[in-house]
């Protein structure tokens, strides 16, 4: 997407965002003062005791204006919201998918938990290879074992052992996600980087797109973009035209439209009326749990 490379977002304010996830409470009261005490919702509806190393198990949304957020995503998409003091709950077809925290000076943003099977040894090797640690390691309530760290070209994550188990793998339904783009300058770095971290052992090569594997299955993709690295969601929908059409009455930004660059027919590019940024795409059943 040409579009997308030439889109440049300012910086994430890295200490306000690392400071409200991690230590946000779904308690009202609950102090942030003692790990012990802070309490997530889980990743998962039921404990499935299964792990998928280097999957995307969950996403939040770090917003200035939470209000606005569910209003045009519940239009938008069908969701459904549920308050868990500073913490709501985002429900896809009464499914939990993900949260979403209020700060007021914070960048909105949408940050993805990646799976790993030991969240201190996976921090160990990515301080060995130029990350830096935002906030943690800190163990959450119901959510798990977690730490939020900058990779070493700027794009910020979370390793997340969870609690219970990852979600097990299925086809994402409409309006649930479908995959994650880790947009960066340097994909080569960034694909070394991330293997050893997500335990990926295979790789599928384009000119300016790679598609990381476990086990055969499809994790992630590395787009090549020529400012500022950061990781990307994306929405599956089954109408990418009307959803955006929806989405401009709604007060989102369209950055690139379906079919606005050649082979990306069924995605777009928007940011949501708050700014956070975020893909949607049409996607056909396929034996992966997701890709471009």
């Amino acid at each position: 997407m040409t579009r997308i490379r030439d889109l440049h977002r300012s910086t994430i304010l890295a200490l306000l965002l690392c400071t409200t996830l991690l230590t946000a409470c779904a308690g009202s009261g609950t102090s942030t003062d003692e790990s012990s005490k802070l309490s997530y919702c889980p990743v998962t509806e039921s404990p499935t005791n299964t792990y998928y190393p280097g999957k995307i198990v969950w996403h939040d949304l770090l917003t200035n204006d939470s209000a606005a957020a569910q209003k045009f995503y519940g239009a938008l998409f069908g969701w459904t919201f549920l308050p868990q003091g500073a913490y709501t709950i985002v429900l896809n077809e009464g499914r939990p998918i993900a949260g979403i925290l209020e700060y007021e000076t914070t960048e909105p943003v949408w940050l993805g938990s990646m799976s790993v099977p030991d969240v201190d040894k996976a921090l160990e090797e990515a301080l060995a290879k130029g990350s830096t640690v935002l906030k943690g390691p800190i163990d959450i309530k119901n959510r798990g074992r977690g730490v939020l760290i900058k990779d070493p070209q700027g794009a910020h994550i979370v390793l997340l052992h969870a609690a219970g188990g990852d979600p097990v793998d299925t086809e994402p339904p409409i309006g649930g996600w479908l995959w994650n783009e880790l947009w960066t300058r340097v994909p080569e770095q960034a694909a070394a980087f991330y293997k050893g971290l997500g335990q990926y052992d295979g790789s599928i090569q384009g000119d300016e797109y790679n598609i990381l594997t476990s086990k055969e299955k499809w994790r992630c993709g590395l787009r090549t973009v020529e400012k500022e690295d950061r990781w990307v969601p994306i929405i599956r929908v089954s109408d990418p035209e009307a959803t955006v059409k929806k989405a401009e009455e709604l007060q989102a930004t369209v950055w690139v439209r379906p079919g606005e660059s050649p082979g990306d027919e069924d995605a777009a590019l928007l940011s949501d009326p708050t700014g956070a940024l975020f893909m949607i795409q049409r996607w056909n059943s396929q034996p992966a749990t997701g890709g471009k």
